[in-house]
């Protein structure tokens, strides 16, 4: 995740956000779904390091769409957004857990590849904008 977060603005730059979002959403989805299906040492870190990639360029992503929504004065988007992750922040772990209880472990981890396949479907929303070329 660090990598992802301190490389993530020069590959938004190059591909564009909703390129960097909809391959982010992949990632995650793959990772975590390889790490679920392969249970081993080296799939489950390999796994896991891929999903985090994925993911280390989502939350910047949100805050940048939020804050550009248009009609909404500014900040407003961002406050609202920032809310909504705070919020899932302290209720996925327990959502997570509430499912692996009935079930498994496993199966309660199934919502991280599920979270990145709607990242993939969600991503077409957002702008496409490259940086300028030098």
């Amino acid at each position: 995740m660090t990598v992802g977060r301190l490389t993530g603005d020069r590959v938004v730059d190059r591909f564009g956000q909703r390129t960097v979002v909809a391959v982010g959403g992949a990632l995650t989805a793959v990772g975590m779904g390889a790490a679920l299906a392969v249970p081993s040492m080296g799939t489950t870190l390999a796994g896991f390091a891929l999903a985090g990639l994925g993911v280390a360029t989502l939350v910047p992503a949100a805050m940048h769409t939020a804050d550009e929504l248009p009609g909404l004065p500014d900040g407003t988007g961002l406050t609202v957004v920032s809310w909504l992750l705070r919020a899932g922040f302290l209720l996925s772990p327990p959502l997570v857990g509430f499912v692996a209880d009935l079930s498994s472990l496993r199966v309660g981890l199934l919502s991280v590849v599920a979270a990145g396949a709607v990242t993939v479907a969600l991503a077409r929303v957002l702008t496409n904008h490259r940086a300028a070329s030098p």
